[in-house]
């Protein structure tokens, strides 16, 4: 098995950034969902209430992004100073406001939002199955992996098939058997050991296409075959344990820990 491809995604619930290779820092691929767009309140915004997220393009710039709606912005950290109190999923942090940033995204969505940017200062750690580990923000885990073959399965069942970025993982692999990812314990992406901590359950994110509009499919498809209790399920959460580099071609391991009593 190897890597396929890896993806971040800067802006949280905006278009991702496909890379031949990306740095892990402690909270996951560095530069991945680092920025976040919330409400007046400070609560996070995503697809799930603005499928016209997913019409913003970011491309890298010198020190930066750029964002696009077909106007441009160029976002920088050291252009976001003030500071604001904001949440995703319930958890304050302390993040810093990109005023540009915010003024261009509250056009594009027709009201009052701010792009926030999360500092070196900003503490955040990850969801239940793993609450030692730091995530920036990322919904609860810093990695989100997929096998290809199990998207092409799904694909196999869907009148037109859909892309893997509707998933917005950041390692997808290669060589797996379809959704052999569910059964994995311990695995190493090329020189950097992880543990898988839980599948991953998904929500309407993945029926909003590049046009930023909503569908029944996917999900109408994999809850045919991939519902447990309440939840849909679809690739797997991932903790690192080190940091590091991954780069496209990498191998990719799945294995049992040897047992210590």
């Amino acid at each position: 098995m190897r890597i396929a491809s890896l993806h971040i995604h800067p802006i949280k619930s905006c278009r991702g950034v496909s890379v031949p290779r990306a740095n892990l820092d402690e909270r996951g691929l560095v530069d991945d969902r680092r920025w976040m767009v919330v409400d007046e309140r400070g609560d996070f915004v995503t697809q799930r209430q603005e499928p016209r997220l997913n019409l913003i393009a970011v491309g890298a710039a010198d020190g930066g992004w750029t964002v696009d709606t077909g106007e441009q912005v160029t976002i920088r950290p050291t252009d976001a100073e003030e500071r604001a109190a904001v949440r995703v999923w319930g958890d304050p942090v302390s993040a810093r406001v990109h005023r540009d940033g915010s003024a261009l995204l509250s056009e594009h969505l027709g009201r009052s939002v701010r792009l926030v940017f999360f500092g070196a200062e900003a503490e955040r750690h990850a969801g239940d199955s793993a609450p030692s580990a730091k995530v920036a923000f990322a919904d609860a885990y810093p990695l989100l992996l997929i096998g290809q073959a199990s998207l092409d399965a799904l694909n196999e069942r869907l009148e037109a098939p859909v892309p893997m970025s509707r998933f917005r993982p950041n390692v997808v692999v290669t060589g797996s058997e379809p959704h052999a990812e569910d059964a994995w314990t311990r695995l190493r992406l090329g020189a950097i050991e992880g543990r898988m901590v839980k599948r991953c359950d998904r929500c309407s994110i993945v029926t909003v296409d590049d046009a930023g509009v909503r569908h029944k499919e996917p999900l109408k498809t994999l809850a045919t075959y991939r519902r447990e209790d309440s939840k849909v399920l679809f690739g797997v959460n991932v903790v690192h344990e080190a940091t590091g580099t991954l780069q496209v071609g990498d191998p990719v391991e799945s294995y049992v820990p040897p047992y210590s009593p």
